[in-house]
């Protein structure tokens, strides 16, 4: 019974850590997809994981992922943007724009995960 419990932690455990790399992969392109559109610099490339939390929506529980990632107009300065995903879908997404102000996007009922600014 022990060594059943342990294959299923173990296995739990994979699925987990192979959908929080799947989830890191989608934030990056939402991220360097948005930037683009934005007409803004994707900095580093990268995206940082900045938090998980469950959340209930249409009566399921799930998982949405938090993410932050930098990009600048001109370079130099450097401004904040944060993403989340539920799922593969994008959730939602804020910029600090550099002019001050706030790009913000909240998944609405049609939408299909897709960022359109």
């Amino acid at each position: 019974m022990t060594g059943l419990v342990v294959i299923l932690a173990l296995v739990l455990g994979v699925v987990y850590l192979n959908d929080a790399w799947r989830s890191l992969e989608r934030a990056r392109i939402v991220a360097r997809d948005l930037c683009a559109r934005a007409e803004m610099q994707f900095l580093d490339g990268s995206v940082v994981p900045a938090g998980v939390r469950i959340e209930r929506v249409r009566g399921r529980f799930g998982l949405v992922r938090l993410y932050r990632f930098e990009f600048s107009s001109d370079g130099q300065a450097r401004h904040l943007g944060e993403l989340s995903l539920r799922g593969r879908r994008t959730h939602r997404v804020s910029m600090d724009l550099p002019k001050g102000g706030r790009l913000l996007d909240e998944e609405s009922p049609t939408s299909h995960g897709e960022y359109r600014p």
